[in-house]
């Protein structure tokens, strides 16, 4: 009797250290997956933080005036022959200034492809320390302004409340899409350095609404492969190329109306 003891002891020991195993494995697991999540959340939370402060540096009152001015990112792109174009620039923690024109870049569609040399390439954000919003070199923010077309604008809408087309002495309003594209690259694959700034400077932040009906239908089986690949270019914007290349990614779409106030 005492015998047939000893071994279903060690069965039961055996099975106990399997258990135990098996219930650490599963909740050093589960704490993995929570850090993971819970490292996502904060990092969704710090994004979305830079890309208000960005957008809170825009609204600055006190630098409307230079903002307006022919060098400014809203008086540059209210021209008539910038129309459709994309100011972009690089929000970083480094500089003193928001807006520096000799610092910002032009996106456009000629026709054919989507060109970026229209000012210098220092606006298109790129994995560099001095890109990056934040003096922890965390996370890096792109702004891209673009003035709408107020032909297209529906009646009445440029317009300040007590005016008419006819005796008003001051400018039209002008409406503004700002775009902010935020990520937190060191979150996403490594030695996609190259991939990230082709992301950035590439292609449109927003599709120019008279690019996004004919964009549909281009692409022809008469259409060479140049053509073919400048027409998917021109489909896909900077957020949803970071996105496909798994950086994780925010972006956030703020619309301006300018205009003069009327008083006496």
């Amino acid at each position: 009797m005492y015998k047939n003891q000893h071994g279903a002891t060690l069965i039961v020991v055996l099975l106990l250290l399997v258990a135990i195993t098996v219930i650490g494995a599963l909740a050093i697991r589960s704490s993995t997956t929570q850090l993971r999540v819970a490292t996502a959340s904060q990092a969704q939370q710090l994004m979305i933080q830079n890309s208000d402060a960005a957008l809170f540096q825009l609204e600055n009152p006190t630098d409307l005036e230079r903002s307006m001015a022919l060098n400014g990112m809203f008086g540059f792109i209210k021209a008539e022959d910038d129309s459709g174009k994309e100011l972009v620039f690089c929000y970083k923690a480094g500089d003193t200034r928001f807006f520096d024109l000799s610092k910002a870049s032009l996106i456009n569609w000629d026709g054919n492809t989507v060109t970026n040399n229209g000012l210098s390439q220092l606006g298109f954000c790129k994995i560099d320390g001095g890109y990056f919003s934040t003096h922890r070199k965390t996370v890096m923010t792109q702004i891209a302004i673009k003035a709408a077309d107020m032909s297209e604008a529906a009646a009445f809408q440029h317009m300040q409340t007590g005016t008419d087309s006819e005796s008003a002495k001051a400018d039209p309003a002008q409406l503004y899409t700002v775009v902010a594209t935020t990520i937190f690259p060191n979150l996403g694959p490594q030695d996609k350095d190259t991939e990230i700034a082709n992301c950035f400077k590439n292609h449109f932040n927003a599709i120019p609404e008279t690019r996004v009906t004919s964009l549909e239908g281009e692409i022809t089986d008469e259409s060479t492969e140049d053509e073919k690949e400048a027409i998917k270019l021109a489909k896909l914007t900077v957020s949803q190329c970071l996105t496909d290349l798994g950086v994780p990614t925010h972006t956030q779409v703020a619309t301006y109306s300018l205009m003069q106030n009327i008083g006496k």
